[in-house]
């Protein structure tokens, strides 16, 4: 087992600030409309990309379609020009086919299902991602939202390429947002980490924990989250899985660390301008940017 411990700390969002914006989101959504021809926004904008295809608006068992457009960019490790060069080819190629473009080749389907729309009890969705080589379906749930208290997602990714085993996971992640603020704000430690993640693998799990506490300084509001990564193999493969990752060791904790640290620097980049929005701004914000 390879187990990696590391810390960051991170701009704070205040809970108060998480409800209100929660609302936000919910209002402008139970404000629009929707059919097959698209989302129909309180203001009157228009966004033809997501489409009603099944149901009503917002009750559950409406469905949505929707497609997301993916940048796909050439591998930096193409040193002598292999990577443009394939780029080219496949441009050309996809030129020749009618209806089709290199675009419409780096695109993902994404159908949304509501399963539970209570901002009382919870809100329930379930996405199902279809690209060119693989799919992904994850069951995302929100209890309370009016005071939210538990995020839990579940899901599984499937490859089409071969072997398709090296890409087919699952996976569950739960975040006790009642226990989160308590640890982040006064040091009060819950009995487990309020932040969990599991991923299986046929050949290895990962499971990460993430655990807030006030910054050292304790004076500026920031989070310090002690984040855990453990890696082991499964199954009859648990000894070759041991070996492999005995040798790589240094590598993932190393790979481990930068991913943990980039993600932090992001959060510190994006949520400080957001939680200083009101719940004014925000809205506009979310309807300047259909």
């Amino acid at each position: 087992m390879v187990s990696v411990r590391h810390k960051v700390v991170v701009e704070p969002v205040p809970y108060p600030w998480l409800v209100d914006a929660l609302g936000v989101i919910r209002t402008l959504l139970e404000e629009s409309q929707a059919d097959e021809q698209g989302l129909v926004l309180p203001d009157g904008q228009v966004i033809p990309d997501i489409r009603l295809t099944q149901g009503r608006h917002l009750r559950p068992g409406s469905v949505y379609l929707t497609e997301i457009d993916v940048e796909v960019e050439d591998d930096d490790e193409d040193d002598h020009g292999d990577g443009n060069a394939k780029a080219h080819a496949n441009a050309d190629a996809a030129a020749d086919r009618p209806g089709t473009s290199e675009e419409a080749d780096a695109s993902e389907t994404v159908q949304i299902t509501v399963r539970e729309w209570d901002h009382r009890r919870a809100v329930r969705l379930e996405l199902a991602v279809v690209a060119d080589d693989m799919n992904v379906e994850l069951d995302a749930a929100l209890k309370s939202p009016d005071r939210p208290s538990l995020v839990e997602i579940s899901g599984r990714m499937r490859g089409d390429a071969a072997p398709r085993t090296l890409f087919d996971m699952a996976g569950r992640a739960r975040v006790r947002l009642e226990d989160w603020w308590p640890a982040a704000d006064t040091g009060r430690t819950p009995p487990s980490a309020p932040a969990a993640a599991r991923l299986d693998h046929r050949w290895i799990r990962a499971d990460v924990r993430a655990e807030p506490w006030p910054s050292p300084s304790r004076d500026d509001g920031r989070w310090e989250i002690h984040v855990t990564v453990s890696l082991r193999g499964r199954r009859l493969l648990r000894p070759v899985a041991a070996v492999a990752l005995a040798v790589a060791a240094r590598r993932i904790r190393r790979s481990v660390v930068q991913a943990v640290d980039n993600l932090a620097a992001q959060w510190n980049d994006r949520v400080p301008p957001l939680v200083a929005m009101n719940t004014d701004q925000l809205r506009e914000t979310l309807l300047s940017r259909p």
